[in-house]
């Protein structure tokens, strides 16, 4: 199962927020041909060298091939547009105003074009004050709201989460844009900015306690989204989350201080987990965090002991699940693992090429393999 087979994809993308998008759709079996400079995606040079690129760049990039174009330079755009003749999708991630530097806008693309789909990400939309700043995901982040909500100091997530989520949007959008031209017969120019993706993202649950017009801001919604729920043990931390009232006097019951539980439920809605906490934190304590995710999970309490990632690779819910495909790749002297599209269509998962991150410019200008 290949949902996406016959799709072309052309991705003029660096960094992040665009070449997730594309390996997304790569995953999911399109065709993706990656266009870099004649150096390469930037994103290659982040961290140490693996071949000629670093680990970041190999995981934002399996399934494609690559090819190098100078868009610079009259031959390099000419190529582009080449390109763009044979393809279904282009994803962009510049600065709104380099694309009109290459003659590339809307009224040619949809003249030339007229079926293709261009879905141009960028930070804060085509226009506006600050649509042509530049914008990373740190940057997007502090301005999404999110840094700063119920806590008294900034606290930037530990991953690039605003490029993560744009790339998500930006895929989920290409695919809403393909069933629309199904309709219509045309393509469309689509917009991704990445404050309005996290303004989305943000949405479901921390914005909420401001979104009531012309009324105070409920900061107590924050508190509760936010409520620490890591807990240390005698060995390890567990990560403990009961939501319902019965989840509560289980997991009280299941560490032995459910004397307390009247307690718990007697406090306010935003304190009854800081409560819960308070109660059950010394009694977890008294044994290693594995222990006590068995013992939550005999009571249907919903509790994990905290993994590292080789702990959650080795994982037997993750090797049963098969998340983890090992691909050859010469360039770190073995095998590369792609983490696979979560989905499954049918109970199979997406078919792909099952391929690494590529080689800077292993197509011909057309898109074919240079090896074929």
């Amino acid at each position: 199962m290949a949902p996406l087979t016959g799709l072309k994809v052309i991705e003029a993308a660096s960094f992040l927020s665009g070449p997730m998008a594309g390996m997304m759709l790569a995953d999911l079996g399109a065709t993706v041909v990656k266009v870099e400079p004649p150096r390469g995606d930037p994103y290659r040079r982040f961290g140490k060298p693996y071949g000629d690129s670093s680990l970041l760049f190999k995981a934002a990039n399996g399934n494609k091939t690559s090819i190098a174009l100078d868009l610079k330079s009259e031959d390099g755009i000419a190529s582009l547009f080449e390109l763009l003749a044979e393809a279904d999708v282009l994803i962009t991630n510049w600065r709104p105003s380099v694309a009109p530097k290459m003659g590339l806008t809307p009224e040619r693309v949809k003249a030339e074009f007229p079926r293709l789909i261009w879905c141009r990400v960028s930070g804060y939309g085509q226009d506006g004050p600050r649509s042509d700043l530049p914008a990373y995901d740190g940057i997007v982040q502090a301005r999404s709201g999110a840094v700063i909500s119920g806590t008294s100091s900034p606290m930037n997530t530990n991953n690039n989460v605003a490029d993560k989520v744009s790339a998500m949007f930006a895929a989920q959008t290409i695919t809403a844009a393909l069933h629309q031209r199904e309709r219509t017969g045309t393509g469309s120019i689509c917009d991704m900015a990445m404050v309005d993706a996290m303004a989305y993202f943000y949405g479901a649950d921390i914005s909420a306690g401001h979104r009531v017009v012309e009324a105070e801001p409920d900061t107590d919604v924050a508190l509760q989204v936010l409520s620490d729920s890591n807990f240390e043990t005698a060995e390890g931390y567990l990560t403990l989350a009961p939501v319902t009232g019965r989840q509560l006097r289980r997991a009280m019951e299941s560490a032995g201080c459910a004397d307390a539980f009247g307690q718990v439920m007697d406090a306010p809605r935003a304190e009854t987990f800081n409560m819960f906490a308070t109660h059950i934190g010394p009694k977890l304590m008294e044994r290693a965090a594995i222990e006590w995710e068995d013992i939550f999970a005999e009571n249907d309490v919903p509790a994990a002991a905290v993994r590292d990632f080789a702990q959650h690779i080795s994982d037997p819910q993750t090797v049963h699940n098969g998340t983890y495909q090992p691909v050859a790749d010469d360039s770190v002297d073995g095998d590369w693992m792609l983490v696979r599209f979560p989905a499954f269509f049918d109970g199979e998962v997406a078919e792909t090429a099952q391929l690494p991150a590529p080689a800077l410019g292993e197509t011909d200008a057309d898109g074919s393999a240079i090896n074929d």
